[in-house]
Protein backbone atom coordinates (compact mmCIF):
# COMPACT_ATOMS: atom_id res chain seq x y z
CA UNK A 1 0.00 0.00 0.00
CA UNK A 2 1.31 3.42 -0.97
CA UNK A 3 1.24 6.56 1.08
CA UNK A 4 -1.03 9.28 -0.37
CA UNK A 5 -0.11 12.96 0.07
CA UNK A 6 -2.54 15.87 -0.33
CA UNK A 7 -1.00 18.91 -2.02
CA UNK A 8 -2.22 22.29 -3.24
CA UNK A 9 -1.15 22.96 -6.85
CA UNK A 10 -2.27 26.11 -8.62
CA UNK A 11 -4.84 26.73 -5.89
CA UNK A 12 -6.40 23.29 -6.37
CA UNK A 13 -6.19 20.31 -4.05
CA UNK A 14 -4.80 17.02 -5.38
CA UNK A 15 -4.00 13.65 -3.85
CA UNK A 16 -0.68 12.24 -5.08
CA UNK A 17 0.90 8.93 -4.27
CA UNK A 18 4.32 9.16 -2.64
CA UNK A 19 6.31 8.40 -5.82
CA UNK A 20 4.33 11.01 -7.78
CA UNK A 21 4.78 13.63 -5.04
CA UNK A 22 8.55 13.07 -4.86
CA UNK A 23 8.85 13.30 -8.67
CA UNK A 24 6.85 16.53 -8.80
CA UNK A 25 8.86 18.04 -5.93
CA UNK A 26 12.10 17.22 -7.73
CA UNK A 27 10.75 18.83 -10.92
CA UNK A 28 9.89 22.04 -9.08
CA UNK A 29 13.39 22.14 -7.55
CA UNK A 30 15.03 21.62 -10.94
CA UNK A 31 12.77 24.22 -12.53
CA UNK A 32 13.55 26.87 -9.91
CA UNK A 33 17.27 26.25 -10.32
CA UNK A 34 17.00 27.13 -14.05
CA UNK A 35 15.20 30.41 -13.47
CA UNK A 36 17.23 33.61 -13.68
CA UNK A 37 17.97 35.28 -10.35
CA UNK A 38 17.71 38.77 -11.96
CA UNK A 39 14.03 39.19 -11.16
CA UNK A 40 12.45 37.38 -8.24
CA UNK A 41 8.96 38.65 -9.08
CA UNK A 42 9.19 37.35 -12.64
CA UNK A 43 10.33 33.98 -11.33
CA UNK A 44 7.36 33.82 -8.97
CA UNK A 45 5.05 34.72 -11.86
CA UNK A 46 6.38 31.87 -13.97
CA UNK A 47 6.15 29.41 -11.06
CA UNK A 48 2.52 30.43 -10.51
CA UNK A 49 1.72 29.93 -14.20
CA UNK A 50 3.56 26.61 -14.14
CA UNK A 51 1.49 25.38 -11.19
CA UNK A 52 -1.74 26.50 -12.87
CA UNK A 53 -0.79 24.62 -16.04
CA UNK A 54 0.12 21.48 -14.09
CA UNK A 55 -3.21 21.67 -12.25
CA UNK A 56 -5.04 21.86 -15.60
CA UNK A 57 -3.18 18.81 -16.94
CA UNK A 58 -3.78 16.87 -13.73
CA UNK A 59 -7.50 17.63 -14.00
CA UNK A 60 -7.47 16.33 -17.57
CA UNK A 61 -5.48 13.27 -16.54
CA UNK A 62 -7.84 12.23 -13.76
CA UNK A 63 -10.97 13.33 -15.61
CA UNK A 64 -11.82 15.96 -13.01
CA UNK A 65 -12.60 13.26 -10.43
CA UNK A 66 -11.70 14.39 -6.92
CA UNK A 67 -11.45 10.83 -5.62
CA UNK A 68 -8.71 9.71 -8.06
CA UNK A 69 -5.07 9.78 -7.04
CA UNK A 70 -2.42 11.36 -9.29
CA UNK A 71 0.14 8.64 -9.91
CA UNK A 72 3.77 8.65 -11.00
CA UNK A 73 2.96 7.92 -14.63
CA UNK A 74 0.74 11.01 -14.93
CA UNK A 75 3.30 13.25 -13.23
CA UNK A 76 6.02 11.99 -15.54
CA UNK A 77 3.91 12.70 -18.62
CA UNK A 78 3.06 16.21 -17.42
CA UNK A 79 6.60 17.28 -16.46
CA UNK A 80 7.91 15.77 -19.69
CA UNK A 81 5.41 17.92 -21.58
CA UNK A 82 6.30 21.15 -19.78
CA UNK A 83 10.09 20.82 -19.62
CA UNK A 84 12.54 23.44 -18.33
CA UNK A 85 12.23 27.25 -18.74
CA UNK A 86 15.30 27.45 -20.98
CA UNK A 87 14.31 24.48 -23.14
CA UNK A 88 17.14 22.31 -21.86
CA UNK A 89 16.81 18.78 -20.54
CA UNK A 90 15.87 18.31 -16.92
CA UNK A 91 18.75 16.99 -14.77
CA UNK A 92 16.98 13.81 -13.75
CA UNK A 93 18.60 11.38 -11.36
CA UNK A 94 17.71 7.73 -10.95
CA UNK A 95 15.96 8.48 -7.69
CA UNK A 96 13.43 10.85 -9.30
CA UNK A 97 12.64 9.48 -12.76
CA UNK A 98 13.29 5.77 -12.56
CA UNK A 99 9.70 5.18 -11.57
CA UNK A 100 8.14 3.65 -8.49
CA UNK A 101 10.38 1.44 -6.42
CA UNK A 102 10.33 -2.22 -7.31
CA UNK A 103 9.00 -3.24 -3.89
CA UNK A 104 6.02 -0.89 -4.05
CA UNK A 105 4.01 -3.49 -5.94
CA UNK A 106 1.30 -1.11 -7.15
CA UNK A 107 3.13 1.42 -9.29
CA UNK A 108 2.22 1.84 -12.95
CA UNK A 109 4.96 1.68 -15.51
CA UNK A 110 5.81 5.06 -17.04
CA UNK A 111 6.36 3.40 -20.41
CA UNK A 112 3.12 1.44 -20.41
CA UNK A 113 1.59 3.74 -23.05
CA UNK A 114 -1.68 4.10 -21.11
CA UNK A 115 -3.26 7.31 -19.85
CA UNK A 116 -3.66 10.72 -21.48
CA UNK A 117 -1.32 11.83 -24.26
CA UNK A 118 0.26 15.20 -23.56
CA UNK A 119 2.61 15.22 -26.55
CA UNK A 120 2.91 18.50 -28.42
CA UNK A 121 5.34 19.63 -31.11
CA UNK A 122 5.56 23.22 -29.84
CA UNK A 123 5.07 24.71 -33.29
CA UNK A 124 3.20 27.99 -33.62
CA UNK A 125 -0.48 27.80 -34.38
CA UNK A 126 -1.13 24.21 -33.24
CA UNK A 127 -2.59 25.05 -29.83
CA UNK A 128 -6.02 26.69 -29.44
CA UNK A 129 -5.88 30.49 -29.57
CA UNK A 130 -7.75 33.06 -27.52
CA UNK A 131 -8.20 36.73 -28.31
CA UNK A 132 -6.36 39.05 -25.92
CA UNK A 133 -5.08 42.59 -26.09
CA UNK A 134 -1.31 42.51 -26.49
CA UNK A 135 0.40 44.21 -23.54
CA UNK A 136 3.90 43.99 -25.08
CA UNK A 137 3.30 45.60 -28.48
CA UNK A 138 0.48 47.99 -27.75
CA UNK A 139 0.38 51.58 -29.01
CA UNK A 140 -2.85 52.58 -27.28
CA UNK A 141 -4.86 49.68 -25.92
CA UNK A 142 -3.21 46.67 -27.53
CA UNK A 143 -6.29 45.82 -29.62
CA UNK A 144 -4.56 45.87 -33.01
CA UNK A 145 -1.53 43.90 -31.86
CA UNK A 146 -3.81 41.39 -30.16
CA UNK A 147 -5.86 40.93 -33.33
CA UNK A 148 -2.67 40.55 -35.36
CA UNK A 149 -1.42 37.80 -33.06
CA UNK A 150 -4.80 36.06 -33.06
CA UNK A 151 -5.20 36.22 -36.86
CA UNK A 152 -1.48 35.59 -37.47
CA UNK A 153 -1.09 38.60 -39.78
CA UNK A 154 1.19 41.63 -39.76
CA UNK A 155 0.24 44.20 -37.13
CA UNK A 156 0.65 47.01 -39.68
CA UNK A 157 -2.16 45.57 -41.82
CA UNK A 158 -4.52 45.51 -38.84
CA UNK A 159 -3.67 49.08 -37.89
CA UNK A 160 -4.26 50.28 -41.47
CA UNK A 161 -7.65 48.54 -41.60
CA UNK A 162 -8.70 50.05 -38.27
CA UNK A 163 -7.49 53.50 -39.34
CA UNK A 164 -9.36 53.32 -42.66
CA UNK A 165 -12.51 52.18 -40.86
CA UNK A 166 -12.24 55.19 -38.57
CA UNK A 167 -11.57 57.71 -41.37
CA UNK A 168 -13.97 56.40 -44.01
CA UNK A 169 -16.91 55.03 -42.06
CA UNK A 170 -16.45 56.28 -38.51
CA UNK A 171 -17.53 52.92 -37.09
CA UNK A 172 -13.94 51.78 -36.65
CA UNK A 173 -13.52 53.89 -33.53
CA UNK A 174 -16.60 52.36 -31.94
CA UNK A 175 -15.42 48.84 -32.76
CA UNK A 176 -11.98 49.62 -31.34
CA UNK A 177 -13.44 51.01 -28.11
CA UNK A 178 -15.75 48.02 -27.68
CA UNK A 179 -12.87 45.59 -28.18
CA UNK A 180 -10.74 47.61 -25.77
CA UNK A 181 -13.44 47.17 -23.13
CA UNK A 182 -14.46 43.52 -23.66
CA UNK A 183 -11.17 41.87 -24.69
CA UNK A 184 -8.92 41.07 -21.72
CA UNK A 185 -5.29 42.17 -21.62
CA UNK A 186 -2.71 39.36 -21.83
CA UNK A 187 -0.77 39.80 -18.60
CA UNK A 188 0.69 36.45 -17.64
CA UNK A 189 3.14 34.36 -19.72
CA UNK A 190 0.49 31.66 -20.12
CA UNK A 191 -2.00 34.15 -21.55
CA UNK A 192 0.63 35.52 -23.96
CA UNK A 193 1.26 31.98 -25.20
CA UNK A 194 -2.46 31.35 -25.59
CA UNK A 195 -2.82 34.59 -27.58
CA UNK A 196 -0.25 33.36 -30.11
CA UNK A 197 -1.43 29.76 -30.33
CA UNK A 198 1.56 28.42 -28.42
CA UNK A 199 1.26 25.59 -25.96
CA UNK A 200 2.04 27.08 -22.53
CA UNK A 201 5.08 24.94 -21.85
CA UNK A 202 7.74 26.14 -19.43
CA UNK A 203 10.03 27.19 -22.29
CA UNK A 204 7.30 29.10 -24.12
CA UNK A 205 6.08 30.85 -20.97
CA UNK A 206 9.64 31.88 -20.14
CA UNK A 207 9.88 33.63 -23.51
CA UNK A 208 7.28 36.16 -22.35
CA UNK A 209 8.45 36.66 -18.78
CA UNK A 210 10.03 39.86 -17.54
CA UNK A 211 13.36 38.28 -16.73
CA UNK A 212 13.77 37.17 -20.36
CA UNK A 213 13.26 40.76 -21.58
CA UNK A 214 16.13 42.16 -19.53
Amino acid sequence: MKKVINASIGGRSFALDEDAYNRLSAYFDHFRSRLSSDSQSAGEEIMADLENRIAELFDQGIGGATYRVVDFDLVRKVVGQLGMPDGSAEPIGNSTDAGPSSNSGTGASASSGTGPDFSYSGEKGEAPKRLYRDSDNKTIGGVCSGLAAFLNIDITIVRIIILLAILLWGSGLLVYLVLWIVVPLAKTPAEKCEMRGLEPTAENMARFSEYKKK
